[in-house]
């Protein structure tokens, strides 16, 4: 064999030497990934009982290799007993097998979930999606994007999302205050005696020293720290009707919502329906604000550019009540 022929195959026994340790060193990477998160599965499963939660589930599988790391979690259940349930068929976990500063949380199948004030509910997705993700100027960032959701209440009531998507995270410049970013469509809820449909709503919104809101007395602990609501910026469509909103909130002596939020409404009429149905109004207090406030549109155009004050606990726009607000819990 000449010196040519000799070198021409060593080179490619090379390659091939080379690419099996590449392989092999990115599998190990996979499965000390894998490990990885299966033992923080476990870890987060033993600190949630430690904490007082019900945590239960079945077989924790992994798969993804090689471009994905994942851990899949049969009937996954959590529970605070009277407080909240949630389950699923299924709980799935993502990675890249080098990064695992994110991790992808997908829910499949079926889930329930119930709370003391809201009830049971049954509720499946084409696409449910949540991360968390480790980010060098906030700390962390938590998102979610919900595609074609359905749910049924046990009381027979339904709830229907085309989509949403929101990522909450902590203000970069203030850890206590928490920023939430929201786009929204086809949000629609009935029941049997109501029905309320939104078209579309896209927000911004941030909530500061948010350390005090828990434990009790919580909405006082809260307020008495300057705690407020900093709407940067809501726009909403229902029907014909276009509202924009922002401003800032926070709460009275008696914990009821105060402020005085710059607003822009268009074709008001529309929004009758949805004020009576969400409780804010009776029905004949919400056909009366919204024949007022149309009329009023009209003298200008057909908007209104007023602030919505929020005082007494009531909330009023050019001199007519949209909303009862009660005190804070």
């Amino acid at each position: 064999m000449s010196d040519k022929r000799r070198w021409g195959t060593r080179w490619v026994v090379g390659l091939w030497i080379a690419g099996a340790i590449i392989v092999a060193a990115y599998y190990a990477l996979w499965r000390a990934g894998a490990g990885a998160m299966e033992t923080a599965v476990a870890d987060w499963v033993n600190d949630q009982r430690a904490a007082g939660l019900v945590v239960e589930h079945g077989a924790v599988e992994r798969d993804g290799f090689p471009f994905f790391l994942r851990v899949h979690i049969d009937a996954p259940h959590i529970e605070q007993p009277g407080v909240f349930s949630w389950n699923a068929e299924r709980l799935s976990l993502d990675a890249l097998p080098y990064d695992l500063n994110r991790l992808i949380f997908s829910p499949s199948g079926q889930q329930r979930f119930s709370a003391d004030r809201l009830g049971e509910w049954r509720y499946s997705a084409d696409d449910i999606r949540a991360s968390v993700a480790n980010d060098k100027t906030r700390g962390w960032v938590f998102s979610m994007n919900i595609e074609n959701a359905v749910a049924a209440g046990a009381d027979g009531a339904e709830a229907r999302l085309a989509s949403l998507i929101y990522d909450l995270a902590p203000a970069a410049d203030a850890p206590t205050t928490l920023t939430l970013n929201s786009v929204g469509a086809g949000f629609s809820f009935r029941d049997g005696q109501r029905e309320i449909a939104v078209d579309t709503m896209e927000s911004s919104i941030s909530v500061s020293e948010t350390q005090f809101i828990t434990g009790y007395d919580a909405a006082s602990n809260w307020r008495n720290a300057g705690g407020a609501v900093q709407i940067h910026g809501l726009n909403a469509a229902v029907d014909d009707a276009r509202l924009s909103v922002s401003g800032v909130i926070s709460l009275d002596d008696e914990n009821r919502p105060r402020g005085a939020l710059t607003t822009t409404l268009e074709k008001p009429a529309g929004l009758a329906a949805l004020l009576a149905a969400s409780g804010a109004l009776d029905a004949e207090e919400a056909d009366a604000a919204m024949a007022g406030l149309a009329l009023a549109a009209m003298a200008q155009g057909g908007r209104i550019e007023a602030p919505i004050e929020l005082h007494a606990g009531a909330a009023t726009i050019a001199g007519f009540k949209i909303a009862d607000l009660p005190a804070a819990p």
